[in-house]
C-alpha cells in the first residue's frame, strides 16, 4: 500500500507566472497555488501534498536514479524553462550532489526561477519556493545534516502554514516533507555529524553469517565499534538512514533528537521510530560522531548511505570494504542514487541488462541468496505470469522469505542470462513476486560481487564495477 498520497504539481501549475497585473498592494500568496490546493480533498491535505516540478515521469526518474531520463525531458520542447531548472536540480540529487543541490536551492529562493525581466513577478508565497522548499527539506536529511533539516521543517510550517490555512478549505493543509518525520528539540542542540581518519585508505575484511540451514542465504557485513562496543554492521545500500534495534535507545551515549513516521528501502520496506543520534561509530581507524540513526524494529545493525558516503570513496569485493579518500576509482560514469523530494528514501542503483533489457536495480548488499541472485515485486501479474506460477508453487514452497516463513504471495522463478556493465555472470534466477502493499521494484544482492569489484566515488559522484578473477575465487562460506 501507498505509504501516503502523492500529489503531482503539473508543468502548467509550476510554471504558471502568468499572473494578473500586480496591484500596489502586491498579494503574498499565489491565486494559482490556492487554487490548486482547493482542488485536493481535506483527507489529501492532512496527509501531505507533494509538490513535484513536473509530470509523472520526471518524479519516477528521480526514484529510479535515472539520469538519462532527466536529460531526455530536460531536452524536450515541450519542457518549461522552470522545469528545466527543476531537472537540473533532480540531476544532481541523483548523484548525491548535496552542496550543489542547496546553492540551486538557494537561487531559488530569491528568484523563484523567474527572469528578472519577468513583467509579472510571483508572490512571496508561490508553488516554485513550495517546492524548492520541500526539495531541501529533504536534500538536507539524505546529507545527515538533521539541524538544517529541523530548521526547514519549522520554516514551512511558521512561513506558509499559517497563511494558506486561513483560505477557506485549507485549513487542514499540509506539506508531505513535513509528514516524513520532525525533531523533537531545538535545531541548534544537535551537534554535527562528522568524521575523521579517511585520508588513507584502509580495509576491514568482509564476513558472512548464514540465515538458513542449507547455507544459501548468506549476510555479509563488518566489524565496528559503537560507542566503544564490538558491533555487527551490515552495508545497507538500499537505504538512506542507517538502523538499530529499539533496545540500544536507552544506552547513555544515545540521545533521542526526534521521530521518523516513515522511511523505505529499496525493496519497499518502510521502517518508523525514534530518530537518534550515537556519540561514536568506529570503522578501521574512522572516527564518526555525532551518527544519525533510526532505532527500530530491526533485529540487526544496519549502516546505510548516509553514513556510507561519508567514508569518501569505497571499494567492495567478496572479501573486504576498502575505504578513504585517496582510493583511485577511476570511474567514469556518475552514481545512481535513487530517491524522493523528501528524503524518506534513497538507494543505490545500477544498470543491468536482463533478458535484453537494461534496467537499474537497486543494490542491497546487506544480503546474500545463491538460490536467485535478483529479487523483484509487482503489484500485478500478467496473464502469463499467472500461469508460471501455477506451475511453480511446489518450487516456490521450497523457498523462504527474509521471515524465514514460507512465501504466502504469489510468485515464480525465471532464470535468464546477466550482463553487469559488460560483464557476463551467465545464467541467474530471478524471485518474482505479486505484492500490492510494495511499489514495484528489482533489487539485486551482494552476489554483484561474484565477478566485479564494486567502486563508489562519493567525492566525484561516479561509481563502476571493476572484472576480478571471480571465477577462481568462490563467495566465502
Amino acid at each position: 500500500m501507498p505509504k501516503k498520497y502523492r500529489f503531482l504539481l503539473y508543468p502548467l501549475l509550476l510554471n504558471s507566472v502568468l499572473l494578473p497585473p500586480l496591484k500596489a498592494d502586491k498579494p503574498l500568496i499565489s491565486e494559482k497555488l490556492i487554487e490548486f490546493l482547493r482542488s485536493t480533498t481535506a483527507e489529501e491535505q492532512q496527509k501531505g501534498v507533494e509538490l513535484n516540478p513536473g509530470n509523472k515521469r520526471l518524479v519516477d526518474a528521480l526514484f529510479e536514479g535515472d539520469s538519462l531520463l532527466i536529460e531526455k525531458i530536460a531536452n524536450e520542447p515541450e519542457t518549461t524553462n522552470i522545469v528545466k531548472k527543476f531537472t537540473k536540480i533532480e540531476a544532481l540529487l541523483v548523484k548525491g550532489n548535496y552542496e550543489e543541490v542547496n546553492r540551486q536551492l538557494a537561487i531559488c529562493k530569491k528568484t523563484f526561477f523567474q527572469d528578472p525581466n519577468t513583467p509579472t513577478l510571483l508572490p512571496p508565497i508561490n508553488n516554485v519556493v513550495m517546492t524548492c522548499d520541500q526539495i531541501s527539506a529533504g536534500n538536507y536529511f539524505l546529507e545527515g545534516n538533521l539541524p538544517a533539516w529541523g530548521e526547514k521543517l519549522n520554516n514551512i510550517n511558521n512561513t506558509y502554514y499559517p497563511v494558506i490555512r486561513k483560505f477557506k478549505g485549507l485549513e487542514n493543509f499540509s506539506l508531505s516533507a513535513t509528514k516524513m518525520g520532525s525533531l523533537t528539540v531545538f535545531p541548534s542542540l544537535i551537534p554535527a555529524f562528522t568524521v575523521t581518519g579517511i585520508d588513507h585508505k584502509q580495509s576491514l575484511p568482509i564476513k558472512y553469517q548464514d540465515i538458513n540451514k542449507n547455507k544459501t542465504w548468506k549476510i555479509p557485513y563488518i566489524n565496528a565499534s559503537l560507542n566503544g562496543k564490538k558491533t555487527i554492521l551490515l552495508l545497507d545500500t538500499e537505504s538512506a538512514i542507517s538502523k538499530l534495534p529499539i533496545d540500544l535507545k536507552d544506552s547513555p551515549h544515545v540521545h533521542i533528537v526526534g521521530h521518523i513516521n516513515y522511511a523505505d528501502n529499496g525493496t519497499a520496506e518502510i521502517f518508523s521510530g525514534d530518530l537518534g543520534i550515537v556519540d561514536e561509530l568506529k570503522i578501521g581507524t574512522a572516527v564518526l560522531k555525532n551518527v544519525p540513526f533510526l532505532f527500530t524494529t530491526t533485529k540487526k545493525a544496519y549502516l546505510g548511505l548516509m553514513v556510507l558516503q561519508k567514508l569518501g570513496k569505497i571499494k567492495i569485493n567478496k572479501q573486504q570494504m576498502t575505504f578513504g579518500k585517496n582510493i583511485n576509482c577511476n570511474c567514469q560514469q556518475d552514481i545512481h542514487l535513487g530517491s524522493t523530494f523528501e528524503g524518506d528514501y534513497q538507494a543505490l542503483k545500477y544498470p543491468i541488462t536482463w533478458q535484453g533489457r537494461t534496467d537499474l536495480v537497486a543494490i542491497d548488499l546487506s544480503e546474500e541468496n545463491i538460490d536467485f541472485n535478483l529479487l523483484q515485486f509487482k503489484s500485478e501479474f500478467t496473464p502469463e505470469e499467472q500461469i508460471l506460477f501455477e506451475k511453480q508453487k511446489k518450487i516456490i514452497d521450497e523457498f523462504t522469505d527474509i521471515t524465514k516463513d514460507k512465501i504466502t504471495d504469489p510468485a515464480y522463478i525465471v532464470e535468464s542470462d546477466l550482463s553487469i556493465d559488460g560483464i557476463n555472470y551467465r545464467k541467474r534466477q530471478k524471485l518474482v513476486l505479486k505484492d500490492t502493499r510494495r511499489r514495484p521494484t528489482m533489487t539485486i544482492g551482494a552476489s554483484i560481487l561474484e565477478k566485479a569489484d564494486l567502486y563508489l566515488d562519493f567525492i566525484n559522484h561516479k561509481a563502476c564495477l571493476m572484472p576480478n578473477n571471480s571465477d577462481t575465487q568462490p563467495m566465502p562460506q
